[in-house]
């Protein structure tokens, strides 16, 4: 029983591998006065119990990823929001290993942070702690299961239209690579890359030679026309669990939602050195595809770095 307390245990969770899993209707929000109370218990009794725990078992206190007994976890952290539960409900009914949420909770006066999750805790260490240690079987097995939910995520059709740019609800985007604030929704695909290039003018710039310059070089990424697809958003190797050789957690969702097909990787990819092991396994995931972006994609960074938009 005691092993209940424990912050290594995790509840049994039974999910699926298949390229073909089905998208799940979006839950309901719970009623405001609802989200209000958990955000108080949260706040006012769960942060502080995790502090006490966590001395308990001598192990690092974090007031963003709370760790509690029975297997659970509070998440309260920058960027957390509704969006997210909504999201990881969704996603862990169509059969992927993402945890599930108790319940989640109001935090008004943190807009930076105005939702706080109650969630189960999922087995296994992050993939960059243990790719090294992986054998070829396993490093195979996961890139396997991995390209399985990402085909099947890139299948899913979108409840707010074929061309609709936005979160799992529909909502405004809240993207790693533009970090500090809010994109969209956004109905087309242009009217996101002129959003993405906003920043970008000739007052920049002391030579005006470098602002066509690098504008030249999006054009590759920006004339292309992309399908748009289901995106987790934060594709990286700190938020994928392994458990004895197979992926055990997919986390942090709160950048999902309909993204141009590209963009999973180039986001996954961006300043990775090609000497990398995540570059090589990105790559061969699926990102070969979007390489000829590479170019564009450091334009716009050094068109839009300072400004909103950041990589």
């Amino acid at each position: 029983m005691w092993n209940l307390f424990s912050p290594a245990f995790t509840w049994p969770y039974k999910y699926k591998v298949s390229p073909n899993l089905q998208m799940q209707p979006l839950g309901r929000a719970s009623p405001s006065i609802v989200a209000q109370f958990w955000g108080f218990v949260h706040r006012n009794l769960l942060l502080s119990f995790s502090e006490h725990y966590c001395r308990w078992y001598n192990i690092p206190f974090s007031g963003q990823i709370a760790q509690l007994p029975f297997g659970l976890l509070l998440k309260w952290s920058d960027g957390t929001r509704l969006e997210e539960v909504l999201a990881m409900e969704a996603v862990r009914k169509a059969g992927m290993p993402v945890p599930r949420v108790i319940c989640y909770g109001e935090q008004s006066d943190t807009p930076h942070a105005p939702v706080s999750i109650l969630m189960t805790r999922l087995p296994g260490r992050q993939l960059g702690q243990v790719y090294e240690s992986l054998t070829p079987a396993e490093r195979n097995t996961v890139l396997f299961e991995l390209e399985a939910y990402l085909s099947s995520m890139r299948k899913w059709d979108s409840p707010w239209g074929e061309n609709r740019i936005c979160s799992s609800s529909g909502t405004h985007i809240r993207s790693v690579r533009v970090p500090f604030t809010k994109m969209g929704p956004f109905d087309s695909e242009q009217q996101m890359n002129d959003y993405l290039l906003y920043p970008g003018g000739h007052d920049m710039y002391e030579d005006e030679e470098r602002f066509p310059k690098l504008k030249s070089a999006t054009d590759k990424l920006f004339n292309d026309r992309h399908e748009i697809v289901y995106t987790h958003g934060d594709f990286k190797h700190h938020n994928i669990l392994v458990h004895n050789g197979h992926v055990s957690g997919l986390l942090d969702w709160e950048s999902a939602g309909w993204y141009p097909e590209y963009w999973e990787f180039t986001t996954a990819l961006r300043l990775v050195p090609e000497s990398s092991w995540w570059y090589d396994f990105v790559v061969k995931l699926g990102g070969h595809r979007y390489l000829v972006y590479r170019e564009a994609e450091r334009a716009l960074f050094n068109l839009t770095s300072g400004y909103t938009i950041g990589w």
